[in-house]
């Protein structure tokens, strides 16, 4: 065995990937935790793991998701400005400590949606809590280490996470939502890029394994599309029989104010596929029955 990679929200949809691709590499020698084997909130307990294992690399996918919950909450916000603010802060310090590079996953969240596309300089400007506990932890790996890999993605999907706070991906809601109804009103706004998982633990292996200067990254698949265009092309691509209604965010009220356009470009990297050839994978893969 040669390298040691850390690997921190394992059983996360975006972890598990992490876990099988650098598995798959005899090359490495893989330790994932999730939550209950691993506090990020806790620098006691990072270090304990980090002096045990020695990696050459981590990365954390460990994050608190919940959008609508930390707006409304403030004991959830505390904890969301935990999870992604604070603990990816203390991550980077002990990181620093020991020469040790990090990858952090921010969201396009950081993004007031204003500008409708968003390079890797731009000002970030959240409009919701949970974007502002993103842009914390931002901040927080800068200013505590120079060896990271911010990369910055939207809407991931994959595999659901095992994990008990991994949320189902939208293209699962949706095929679900079908099965009881004929039609679905899906809203034609918050126009972003989709994410696929393995395409995403793909690309943090090469940004590892290449040694490209340290930085802040857009990792998406290409294609920026709303959530009804998504969903007529899930179910173009899956086959599936129903009316697709587009409708604005009005329809459905909740708590956070979402950015109405967040495109993530990719200004620096080889670009990743079209999200429709990664949504093709994906259900031929897990949808195929």
């Amino acid at each position: 065995m040669g390298n040691k990679i850390l690997i921190i929200g394992s059983q996360g949809m975006l972890g598990q990937e992490l876990v099988k691709v650098f598995e798959r590499d005899m090359n490495w020698e893989v330790f994932g935790y999730d939550r209950g084997e691993i506090d990020i909130a806790s620098e006691e307990n990072l270090r304990e793991k980090i002096d045990r294992i020695e990696p050459n690399a981590v990365v954390n996918a460990a994050a608190y998701n919940a959008v609508d919950r930390c707006e409304a909450d403030e004991i959830e916000f505390e904890l969301a400005k935990k999870i992604n603010g604070y603990g990816p802060g203390l991550l980077a310090k002990i990181c620093k400590e020991k020469k040790i590079p990090l990858v952090h996953y921010v969201s396009d969240y950081i993004f007031d949606g204003e500008k409708g596309e968003y390079k890797e300089d731009d000002k970030p400007n959240p409009v919701n809590n949970y974007g502002r506990s993103k842009l914390l932890g931002e901040q927080e790996v800068q200013k505590n280490t120079d060896k990271y890999y911010l990369i910055r993605t939207s809407k991931l999907f994959g595999a659901p996470g095992r994990s008990e706070m991994s949320k189902k991906s939208f293209f699962d809601t949706m095929l679900l939502l079908a099965r009881d109804n004929n039609t679905l009103k899906v809203v034609d706004e918050e126009k972003s890029c989709f994410t696929y998982c393995p395409d995403l633990a793909l690309e943090t292996k090469k940004i590892i394994e290449e040694k490209i200067p340290f930085g802040i990254y857009h990792v998406v698949n290409e294609g920026a599309c709303t959530w009804y265009g998504a969903a007529l092309k899930l179910f173009e691509l899956s086959g599936t029989k129903v009316e697709v209604v587009p409708v604005s965010s009005a329809e459905f009220p909740r708590p956070a104010k979402r950015p109405k356009s967040s495109v993530l470009l990719n200004t620096k990297l080889k670009l990743l596929r079209n999200y429709s050839s990664a949504l093709a994978e994906y259900l031929e893969k897990y949808h195929n029955s």
